[in-house]
């Protein structure tokens, strides 16, 4: 793939993510319409640090436009899988105060607690590696910060919720961002000690 084409794709690439991101804000999170200051600072940085990866895509040499595109893809499929998942009970929107109302386990949350977080990083990460570009890095870490911020404030949500014990459950088989390998297999371990057990009373 030739350096235009490299630029053209991963500039289309970009502009779907932060599209699909802008949608959601606007048509699926609930949110009030006096939006709270972590919204406002994390759009202000969003629409900033978007301009700089539009920029650097379009002017500067490729490093990695391959896996660049394919962190951008995996961004789109997760941010769309975790919408299906939640599409009868729409999330309110991060930094907000109400209680969850809704647990949900099901998608991309088997996985991750915050699959949202985890496609808009994966988005943010894309442009840094298409480019090489270090001065991108920063705008990856302050968003990393205010996601960061955002779901510790969401699980503190949890944990004062008539949810608190299904959702202590929940976190210890999954990781925050990333899947937990260690946090899967136990639970898988326990899933087949549960199952050898019921099926040893039957036989008893």
């Amino acid at each position: 793939m030739g350096v235009m084409a490299s630029r053209l794709c991963l500039t289309v690439l970009l502009i779907a993510c932060l599209g699909s991101f802008a949608w959601g804000m606007r048509y699926f999170f609930q949110h009030p319409a006096n939006w709270s200051r972590g919204m406002r600072v994390s759009q202000m940085c969003g629409t900033l640090f978007a301009l700089l990866h539009l920029y650097a895509i379009l002017f500067y040499n490729m490093f990695s436009a391959g896996i660049a595109a394919g962190l951008y893809v995996c961004s789109l499929v997760l941010f769309w899988w975790a919408i299906g998942a939640n599409r009868s009970h729409p999330l309110s929107a991060a930094f907000l105060s109400d209680l969850p109302q809704h647990l949900m386990d099901r998608g991309p949350y088997r996985f991750v607690r915050h699959p949202f977080y985890t496609s808009y990083l994966m988005a943010w990460c894309a442009g840094v590696v298409a480019t090489g570009r270090l001065w991108l890095v920063p705008t990856l870490l302050v968003m990393l910060g205010i996601y960061w911020k955002a779901s510790q404030a969401e699980e503190k949500k949890f944990a004062h919720s008539e949810l608190a014990a299904a959702y202590a459950g929940y976190r210890a088989k999954t990781g925050r961002f990333l899947p937990n390998p260690w946090k899967l297999a136990g639970a898988r371990m326990s899933g087949w000690w549960w199952l050898f057990q019921k099926n040893a009373s039957r036989l008893d």
